[in-house]
């Protein structure tokens, strides 16, 4: 089944690198776009209107084509079957992941959250002392795991 054992374990490196790179962190953002931001690269084209080229989800779906490529090419049997499911874990396993883990093994996780949808933050930057400024209204939602039964 197995064609050749160096390339199937390259490819597998380079899935499990775009699967870590797709986690959502840490506010369903993907983590590729912390690690971008962490090495100062850029993640958009224009970093100022957020459009363009993003440089983030190119990278890794550059590495997607080359894990599975590498892995297309060291099977055998079923390839094409085993290909097409692991772009189908890699793709969408990540967020299923994260939910998943929140709601069994560590349900206190985001017990503070807010809704991004009706918060806001509005910026002013002083162009003479290149000070920013800001004010942000959140609203909050607080789950509760497990409370206290009182008797």
């Amino acid at each position: 089944m197995i064609r050749d054992r160096s390339l199937l374990i390259k490819g597998l490196i380079f899935l499990l690198a775009v699967f870590i790179l797709n986690i959502p962190f840490p506010n369903s953002t993907p983590l590729s776009h912390s690690v971008f931001s962490f090495l100062s690269l850029p993640i958009y084209g224009n970093e100022e209107t957020m459009t363009g080229i993003q440089y983030a989800n190119n990278a890794w779906g550059i590495i997607l084509l080359l894990g599975l490529f590498a892995l297309y090419k060291s099977l055998n049997r079923h390839r094409l079957k085993l290909t097409i499911l692991a772009a189908f874990i890699v793709i969408s396993g990540p967020g299923h992941m994260v939910e998943a883990m929140q709601k069994t093994v560590l349900p206190g996780m985001y017990a503070v959250s807010y809704d991004a949808e009706n918060s806001s933050c509005t910026f002013e930057r002083n162009k003479k002392e290149t000070v920013l400024t800001g004010t942000c209204d959140f609203h909050l939602k607080i789950t509760v795991q497990n409370p206290l039964r009182l008797k």
